[in-house]
C-alpha cells in the first residue's frame, strides 16, 4: 500500500476494504467502515464524497448496475 501513503487514514481504510471484495454498494461499505470502529461516526455522505475523490485520483471506479444500484470497486489492487 505504499502508493496510498499520501492519503489520510479514512481513505486508506476505504481502499483496504474495497481490496477485500470484488465490489461493494455504499451501504455495505459504510457498514464495513463502522465495523473498523476507529473513525467514530461517519456519515454516508462523507464516504460518498471520499469515493468521488478516490475516483478522481484513479483509484476507485463506480459500477452502475442499473435501476439506481451503484457499486464501488478498487481499480488496482495494492501489491
Amino acid at each position: 500500500m505504499k502508493e496510498y501513503e499520501n492519503l489520510d487514514e479514512l481513505d486508506q481504510s476505504i481502499l483496504h476494504i474495497l481490496s477485500l471484495y470484488e465490489h461493494l454498494n455504499l451501504l455495505r461499505l459504510w457498514y464495513e467502515i463502522g465495523e473498523v470502529g476507529t473513525f467514530g461516526p461517519v456519515r454516508k455522505q462523507e464516504i460518498l464524497d471520499r469515493l468521488s475523490s478516490l475516483v478522481n485520483k484513479g483509484l476507485v471506479k463506480c459500477i452502475d448496475l442499473g435501476n439506481g444500484e451503484m457499486r464501488w470497486a478498487l481499480i488496482k489492487k495494492p501489491e
